[in-house]
């Protein structure tokens, strides 16, 4: 009431009385058992703070409303950024410790592990970390470099001296890569505010939500780090290395699933996409590249159509490579799809995206993504790698072979399946069932073989028995797999045997190596769609045939088997080499003894499974009855040269007919 009005006694008693009403009423709301704890000590600090209005998101917004509901998420960074002072509760820290300390529960808080608060991180101008006894452990300012340690933001984007569009996609993206929210599509929707992008909420659509932001950033942001997601190479130069080079590598072109570009989770934008930057468009201008900074994409019933510089993956690597295509894409279908952005292991380099071109039954080319499993590993830490560095001498080397390309991204397969399936692969394995696909039994029987999977017995709980049977061999791998860990690690040894059959008895022959074996320990990671392809050689009498051997997730405790036979016809260019080839030594001068020590040493060599010793003198039809010998002593039964049908026991009573 103004000081120099005039009242009567009983105004002021009536005053006096609303205001004892007041503050009973107040008290009495602190006071009432009902009230959140939580929201009732905010409340405290807030006021003590001098504040007079505190907004909480956890009962601020009406969730019954659909639309109360959307507005608010799509309002909510503005939201954080424009508040005076903003409190972070950080239940699980205790008061009074140190947070710096090495294994602090500050360093450990669930926080820093949710989805809704990196904006709340990332937003406020001014942030007060709070313990669970509601006492202040910092702010943002005086733990910025802790904070950066924890979450791999850095501190120029916690404290804005950077602005945020000036980091890249994918970098953004790996903020929130290991972070987790109760329903799938939050992982989505709390990333608005970080692209600055608005877009309707539809809860139920799963991963899906996750695909809609990534197609409005491709309108939005000129940034083509959205696809370097996955793994990237970070050793030497391998498209730079001599032909000559020591190293002789073995690639394996491998589709990824779903077969996109774009990730299929945000998990995919994992440590390495934290160090991927955006390139200047000087630089772009340089490499006469300066398309890729004004790329469009159009969406069409096909899919979202776009033109993007390719490389052929084959005329990345060198030529002593061995580069080996899986499945039915072939060769020439395989690119580095050129990115205009760089990872800091390679600066000045452009990325090339891992891709494969496949056919649509519509007659557009759907640009889809793969990966590279490099062997021996070059990298320190993958052999199975989805992005490589462009320097600009392979860019200047290659550039005739650089093609501008119209392709599509094809739409997402099913959410429900999508999501489900990418789910899955994070589930423990509780036993290991092997499977034969279709597709991999016929590839087998065009090559002459008979493909039987057997399965684990009473007597063999963790055993799968492979039986690959041919015309003149019988190929039998032994899987035996181990579950450690509550079914999160997974060890599988296959042993390889090949017996060659001759008249009524089977020759058993060494292979190199005679096992191999998987390991696969993920930890927070989903199980890998492809383990390494696996390779065990028998050297025959006039050949060299490769067994090929991979393992394929398909499902919790469910993993297909691709398997393929190589076979490789050794040379034989004179009849030195045809000694060499066979195992034939032709001893050099003075060497041989008498005759009779040469037909003895001939014989017992035979008898025991050895090498025949032959006269040097012979000429070319001996032999190559030795050679035809030899192939009957290692298994061989020809059908050609007289029809030549020979047994062990007439090893030691060879005649040759000049």
């Amino acid at each position: 009431m103004p000081p120099n009005s005039t009242s009567s006694p009983g105004d002021h008693h009536a005053n006096a009385s609303r205001k004892a009403r007041s503050r009973s009423s107040t008290t009495s709301i602190w006071c009432d058992p009902r009230l959140s704890p939580k929201i009732r000590e905010a409340c405290r600090v807030a006021r003590e703070a001098g504040y007079d209005y505190l907004w909480i998101d956890s009962c601020c917004i009406d969730k019954t409303s659909s639309s109360e509901l959307s507005e608010s998420i799509n309002s909510m960074y503005q939201w954080y950024g424009h508040a005076t002072e903003c409190y972070a509760y950080l239940v699980d820290v205790p008061p009074g410790k140190d947070p710096r300390l090495p294994k602090s529960k500050f360093r450990s808080s669930r926080w820093f592990r949710r989805g809704w608060t990196l904006q709340e991180l990332i937003a406020p101008t001014r942030i007060k970390f709070l313990s669970k006894d509601w006492e202040v452990v910092g702010t943002k300012y005086t733990l910025a470099y802790l904070i950066d340690e924890i979450t791999g933001i850095p501190e120029e984007a916690l404290l804005h001296e950077k602005a945020l569009d000036t980091f890249s996609v994918a970098q953004r993206l790996s903020w929130a890569a290991n972070r987790t929210t109760t329903r799938v599509e939050d992982r989505a929707y709390s990333l608005f505010g970080i692209f600055d992008i608005n877009m309707p909420t539809l809860y139920g659509e799963g991963e899906r939500a996750f695909r809609r932001l990534q197609e409005e950033i491709l309108r939005r942001v000129p940034d083509q780090s959205l696809f370097a997601w996955q793994y990237v190479y970070q050793g030497p130069d391998m498209s730079e290395q001599p032909i000559a080079c020591e190293v002789e590598y073995t690639l394996e072109c491998i589709e990824w699933s779903p077969n996109v570009l774009l990730a299929s989770s945000m998990n995919a934008f994992g440590a390495d996409s934290r160090d991927i930057r955006i390139v200047p468009h000087a630089v772009l201008d340089q490499l006469q590249l300066s398309s890729l900074s004004t790329i469009e994409y159009t969406p069409t019933p096909q899919g979202i159509r776009t033109q993007i510089p390719l490389l052929p993956l084959s005329c990345y690597f060198p030529q002593s490579a061995t580069i080996e295509y899986l499945n039915e894409i072939p060769g020439s279908q395989w690119y580095l799809a050129i990115l205009g952005c760089e990872h800091k292991s390679s600066p000045g380099s452009l990325l090339g995206r891992v891709c494969y071109i496949s056919p649509s039954g519509t007659g557009v080319d759907l640009l889809c993504s793969g990966c590279v499993d490099v062997s021996p590993t070059p990298s320190r830490r993958r052999r199975q790698l989805d992005l490589f560095p462009l320097s600009s001498a392979t860019m200047e080397r290659c550039h005739e072979h650089i093609t501008l390309k119209t392709t599509y991204i094809s739409h997402p397969e099913r959410a429900s399946t999508q999501s489900a399936n990418w789910d899955a692969r994070y589930k423990p394995h509780k036993t290991i069932n092997l499977l034969l696909r279709r597709k991999t039994r016929d590839s087998l029987r065009a090559q002459g073989y008979t493909a039987e999977l057997r399965g684990p017995d009473e007597g063999h709980p963790t055993t799968h028995w492979l039986t690959l049977s041919g015309d003149d061999c019988t190929i039998t791998v032994e899987y035996r797999h181990t579950l450690e860990n509550a079914g999160h690690r997974l060890m599988l040894e296959a042993d390889v045997k090949m017996s060659r059959h001759a008249l009524d008895e089977a020759v058993e022959i060494v292979g190199n190596p005679s096992s191999v074996s998987w390991e696969e320990d993920p930890v927070m990671l989903p199980w890998f769609p492809m383990l390494y392809m696996k390779e065990v050689t028998f050297t025959l009498a006039v050949e060299k045939l490769t067994v090929k051997l991979g393992l394929g997730w398909a499902a919790p405790s469910h993993y297909y088997i691709p398997v393929g036979i190589v076979t490789e016809t050794l040379p034989v260019e004179s009849s030195a080499s045809l000694q060499l080839a066979w195992g034939i030594g032709a001893e050099g001068p003075g060497a041989g003894g008498e005759a009779d020590e040469q037909d003895t040493g001939a014989e017992a060599g035979a008898s025991e499974g050895g090498v025949l010793q032959l006269d040097n003198g012979l000429d070319e039809r001996a032999r190559l009855f030795a050679v035809l010998l030899r192939i009957v002593l290692m298994g061989f039964v020809p059908d050609s040269y007289g029809q030549l049908l020979l047994t062990h026991k007439l090893a030691s009573h060879v005649f040759v007919d000049g």
